[in-house]
């Protein structure tokens, strides 16, 4: 089978157009409007002019437990079906092409509510409590690992602050929800989602997240958008935490890298600097092995990678 492929791409700035003009427009999400569906649900027989590729995009909330009130959304393009969590900054929690899965069996099993999430649990790890997602995103103001940050005030005194593993954005519902279908072939079904991660002095960044397919493919995309809605300059970090299992991540499985240079990250991923394309099985104890890798790229900036299993007949690759 084909990989699955992505395309990623950084924007400033939105662009406007005309509701007859443009896409067919639905929304499921908005604070500014105080609208939340509960079952929302459209296809391909109910939006006129969208071919004849089945295609869907419903709502399914959950129930028990810490998922108690977690909204997902299952876009289903006739092949691919993109399961996304807008109660949880707009992460895919999986991708499924028949029994192939892109995922991984996280020890959190349920989608965890943002509300059970003590972010400075564990000496700043409270993040593990609800990490489960095949694709998070970890900003915006911070990403990374614990630690201390020096900030000025209100008062404009210097002060410190702790950073949380991996920041706040994947634990902030998402305010606003839409649903966008092309008009024209290939009617390229998009996602958008807006997560606002601000306070009064401090930082007022906002995400605009944007996953889309168009009905038959095996291909999705994700466009984001980070805005800087204050008045001064804002530092921002964002990592998309992408995250493999079966049957891509086993024994023998290996990514293929374009690379200007490689680096562990510790002295434990140094011990198996040698061997850091290929994984192993699952191993009790095992302590993670991170390596920093900057990769080669066309003159536009562009580079793919790839995680292929053992036998080298499945795999997922990124753009």
């Amino acid at each position: 089978m084909k990989a699955a492929v992505w395309s990623m791409m950084w924007l400033m700035c939105g662009s406007l157009w005309e509701a007859e003009e443009g896409p067919h427009k639905f929304v499921v999400t908005s604070a500014k409007s105080n609208v939340q569906s509960t079952a929302f649900s459209i296809s391909q027989q109910n939006v006129p002019n969208t071919g004849n590729t089945p295609w869907s995009v419903r709502q399914v909330r959950l129930h028990g437990g810490k998922q108690q009130g977690v909204d997902l959304l299952l876009l289903d393009n006739g092949k691919l079906v993109i399961t996304m969590i807008p109660t949880r900054g707009m992460s895919i929690l999986d991708v499924r092409q028949g029994d192939f899965r892109l995922g991984w069996e996280s020890p959190v099993k349920e989608v965890v509510n943002p509300q059970f999430i003590n972010l400075d649990s564990r000496g700043g790890l409270g993040w593990l409590d609800g990490f489960n997602e095949f694709l998070v995103r970890c900003g915006l103001e911070f990403a990374g690992h614990p630690g201390k940050d020096a900030f000025i005030n209100n008062t404009g005194d210097k002060a410190e602050m702790d950073l949380t593993l991996h920041g706040k954005i994947g634990n902030i519902p998402a305010s606003e929800v839409e649903v966008l279908i092309d008009r024209q072939p290939p009617h390229r079904i998009r996602v958008r989602g807006v997560v606002h991660e601000r306070l009064f002095f401090g930082p007022k960044l906002q995400l605009t997240a944007e996953i889309s397919t168009t009905p038959g493919s095996n291909t999705f995309e994700v466009h984001d958008a980070v805005t800087n809605l204050g008045s001064a300059p804002q530092e921002f970090q964002l990592i998309y935490h992408t995250n493999y299992g079966h049957p891509l991540l086993e024994a023998g499985a290996k990514v293929v890298a374009p690379m200007q240079s490689l680096a562990p990250m510790n002295q434990e991923a140094a011990k198996a600097v040698e061997k850091h394309a290929s994984y192993q099985g699952p191993t009790p104890g095992f302590i993670e092995q991170v390596y920093l890798i900057h990769p080669l790229s066309t003159s536009g900036g562009e580079s793919q990678v790839l995680l292929h299993n053992a036998a080298g007949d499945k795999g997922s690759s990124i753009r």
